[in-house]
Order: C-alpha cells, then sequence, then structure tokens
C-alpha cells in the first residue's frame, strides 16, 4: 500500500512538473531544448508503469493497480504529444538541411514577420 501511494505521488509529480514543458511546446513549437532519448525513456519507463498498475488491477487490487495506471497513463498522454512534436520538428529541420534548432528559429521569424 505505501509503496502505490509513493508510485502514485512520484507519478503525478512527473505529471505536473511535464505539463509547463508540453504548454511551451504547444505554445511556440519549439522542441530544440529537448533531449529525445530522454524522453523517448521516460515514456518506455511510464508504459511499463502502467503495465504494472494494469496488472496490479487485474489481480483484482483496485486500490493499488488503478491510481499508478491512471497516473502513468497521464504521463504517457504527456510524453507521447512531445515526442510527436519533437519528431515532426527533426524530419522539418532536415527536410530544410538545417539543425532542428536553426530550423525552428527561422519558421519562427518567418511567422514573427509576417505577424
Amino acid at each position: 500500500m505505501v509503496t502505490t501511494v509513493v508510485m502514485t505521488i512520484g507519478a503525478v509529480f512527473i505529471g505536473v512538473f511535464s505539463i509547463p514543458n508540453l504548454i511551451n511546446v504547444l505554445r511556440t513549437k519549439n522542441t530544440a531544448g529537448i533531449n529525445l532519448p530522454m524522453y523517448i525513456i521516460f515514456t518506455f519507463a511510464c508504459i511499463l508503469f502502467a503495465i504494472y498498475g494494469g496488472g496490479m488491477t487485474a489481480d483484482h487490487n483496485l486500490s493499488g493497480g488503478l491510481p499508478v495506471l491512471l497516473s502513468n497513463a497521464f504521463c504517457i498522454v504527456i510524453a507521447v504529444i512531445t515526442l510527436v512534436f519533437k519528431f515532426i520538428n527533426i524530419r522539418h529541420a532536415k527536410k530544410a538541411g538545417l539543425s532542428e534548432l536553426q530550423y525552428w528559429k527561422d519558421h519562427h521569424q518567418k511567422e514573427t514577420e509576417n505577424k
């Protein structure tokens, strides 16, 4: 029971901690500062913890498994949205023959000039 509470609190903190980053990505479309391998590992870890919570829930341990499953599912959604933007930006930058940061700067300047 204590382990479940600690894991749930940790997952909620990670999700809440990730929200400002997600808001920034949605607002600016800038993902150049996001470490791709770290985010992939983070997403994979959330998926594993969600599977663990799902397994606990399947074993009729709803009070232990459901909070772990739901909190990690929330983290997965945040991470996947961020990764989608990251991969889109990487693809556009490669097509333009630029680094991700340079592509964003060029693209952002053009958007700013058009306003």
